[in-house]
């Protein structure tokens, strides 16, 4: 229960990061977004995408690789650290280098090349944030890492409001990005080295060798998963327009904010499941079974709410401008169900290191995603793309559980989807009948959480062991 303890706190304090910082995430995009208009919005919207998917190279896996082994062996942590850092910078010159020559053989204009370089910079400069985030994580101290995201967009908000609303140009309100990120970078660092690692910037090149060897399974699964999430909006710039980006990324904004609650309880699990598998593979499939059954309970609340009140939360945000978001959003919403099942099933696998399927499995649905989206998008557009997103999620799911089954935990996949998908049905009937009555959306919202919840209790979708492991918890707490 020690360890139910700690996994509890952390995991209440990432909610409370994520939920401040993924709030101001979504009101910072909808500001920019009534503020530029569909078109400047699509040319922001191409160069985060480009920036974050090209910073991929920067990371490499690093971040990932040292919240596992510095959770197994915290002694070795300053020598992971510097090693890490060092490499990083190497990377990063790399990944700046690729980027000028792919945007100047794609032969985007100059407005949308400038934004790239920006959002690439800002890209770089959390990606070594992040390394000293995976300090906070594989110490499993998470209100470390929390109070990082939640300065990150006070301090982004802040400057972003203030470019805006002197009418600054957009590529000097997108430097609002990476100066923040800079004196969030610092933060980061300087609460590393006081708190947990001393300084040390001695360099070992075998070791760093073995690092980028141990990464690179790490590196391929953040590069399929950076391709599963953006590769739409870049596609889009390509066979559709810029402000068809502008539309699309609207709605795809709003679900991958929601991803980050399946996130922050993977990243305060991830240690500990870490641990299990050197020492218990019953607690392993215990942790397991019990995450894998609460993220289906949330996602499909998530998926059937967001079917339901598209149109009221697309025009809450983004004003009716984007009304044409919402059937994007209420296609895409379902696939949040999946991701929220994937990415618990994702840690688990890193945690037994079975790299190799989990990048074999990512890879498959990102190229499919690819695939599909060539086929859909000139015939749909944006509801193309939106197809794609739903369908190859649901093939990342199947490859992800086979794997999972085959390396000796199996759960039956089916059961935990059936009370959970009755209460999303009724809840998604009774938010239609809600909406013919008042649109208010806030109401719509408060009304469809208390039905779900209410279904989910009815169903006894929460069993005996749920409430004992729950208890226990408070009781520790």
């Amino acid at each position: 229960m020690n360890t139910a303890r700690r996994l509890t706190a952390n995991f209440l304090s990432l909610i409370f990061s994520e939920f401040v910082s993924k709030i101001a995430q979504i009101i910072i995009f909808a500001y920019l977004a009534r503020s530029l208009g569909k078109e400047s919005f699509g040319i922001f919207s191409f160069g985060l995408a480009f920036g974050l998917l090209a910073a991929i190279i920067a990371d490499f896996g690093l971040s990932s690789l040292l919240v596992r082994e510095i959770s197994r062996s915290k002694k070795d942590a300053p020598k992971y650290l510097s090693n890490a850092l060092l490499v990083k910078i190497f990377l990063a010159l790399i990944a700046a280098a690729l980027s000028y020559l792919t945007l100047s053989l794609m032969g985007y204009p100059h407005n949308a090349r400038l934004i790239a370089y920006i959002m690439l910079l800002f890209a770089i400069l959390q990606s070594f944030t992040d390394i000293y985030s995976s300090i906070f994580r594989a110490f499993e101290h998470m209100h470390y890492d929390a109070l990082i995201k939640v300065l990150r967009m006070l301090v982004l908000s802040a400057i972003m409001f203030f470019s805006v609303k002197n009418n600054f140009s957009l590529a000097m309100s997108s430097l609002a990005f990476p100066i923040s990120e800079a004196a969030i970078l610092l933060t980061a660092s300087a609460l590393a080295y006081t708190k947990f690692v001393k300084a040390d910037f001695s360099f070992d090149f075998a070791f760093s060798k073995h690092l980028l060897k141990e990464s690179s399974f790490f590196f391929l699964s953040i590069a399929f998963a950076g391709i599963f999430l953006y590769i739409d909006w870049i596609m889009l710039s390509k066979l559709g327009s810029l402000s068809e980006v502008g539309i699309y990324a609207a709605a795809s904004n709003i679900a991958i904010a929601l991803m980050s609650v399946p996130m922050m309880y993977g990243n305060a699990v991830y240690p500990v499941i870490s641990r299990f598998y050197m020492s218990s593979k019953e607690r392993l499939k215990f942790v397991y079974e019990r995450s894998f059954k609460y993220m289906l309970v949330i996602g499909i609340a998530v998926s059937a709410g967001i079917y339901a009140l598209s149109k009221g939360i697309i025009a809450l945000f983004y004003g009716k401008e984007y009304i044409a978001s919402s059937i994007v959003l209420a296609i895409i919403g379902w696939h949040l169900c999946f991701r929220f099942a994937n990415i618990i099933s994702g840690f688990t696998l890193s945690s037994m290191d079975r790299q190799r399927p989990r990048v074999l499995s990512q890879g498959v649905a990102a190229l499919s995603k690819i695939a599909l989206n060539f086929i859909l998008i000139p015939l749909y557009g944006i509801v193309g793309a939106a197809i794609a997103t739903l369908a190859s999620e649901i093939l990342f799911f199947a490859a992800y559980n086979h794997f999972i089954s085959e390396y000796g935990i199996k759960i039956n996949i089916i059961r935990p989807f059936v009370k959970p998908a009755i209460a999303g049905f009724i809840m998604v009937a009774s938010l239609i009948f809600i909406g013919n009555i008042s649109e208010n959306i806030f109401i719509s919202l408060i009304s469809g959480a208390l039905i779900y919840s209410i279904a989910v209790l009815l169903l006894k979708t929460i069993d005996e062991e749920d409430k004992k492991l729950m208890h226990s918890i408070f009781k520790n707490a």
